[in-house]
């Protein structure tokens, strides 16, 4: 059987790099949010062979003493913690601008009934040192697809 590719999805919060919002110090703050449309593999052999890649870029402000992670759920409701966790990384910052690039992939979750898979991504101010800026840009995508690797 073929890949067949099922869908992309993007979530932008800030397409510019003049923001002011501070990263708090727990993953609280959403900064995005995409559901993949998978339904058309429910009940088809390629249900079990759903892959799912996933990107994002942070752009913050901080210094050398700061660090920032990254979490990545699978299945939450838009709240930290209420998902499966399927990516997480720690970046240690240099002072001045920062930005933040990484790749994840989800190998065979299970697709719900809903049809939808949801991925919600949070970062927050996991060190020591001052206050950090999301300065922007910050997207978040995602492309779902299935059948035999």
């Amino acid at each position: 059987m073929a890949i067949e590719f099922l869908d992309s999805r993007t979530s932008e919060f800030s397409n510019i790099n003049t923001g002011v919002t501070i990263l708090s110090s727990t993953p609280t703050l959403l900064l995005g949010d995409i559901g993949l449309q998978v339904a058309a593999v429910l009940g088809t052999p390629n249900a079990a062979d759903v892959r799912v890649e996933l990107w994002g870029t942070i752009g913050v402000a901080g210094v050398a003493a700061n660090e920032v992670t990254i979490i990545i759920e699978r299945g939450g409701t838009g709240v930290s913690g209420s998902g499966v966790l399927i990516y997480t990384a720690t970046v240690d910052l240099y002072t001045g601008n920062n930005l933040l690039s990484f790749h994840a992939a989800d190998f065979h979750p299970t697709v719900p009934l809903s049809g939808e898979l949801r991925y919600s991504m949070y970062a927050f101010d996991s060190g020591p040192g001052p206050d950090i800026t999301i300065t922007g840009p910050v997207a978040f995508s995602g492309i779902a697809q299935a059948g035999p690797a």
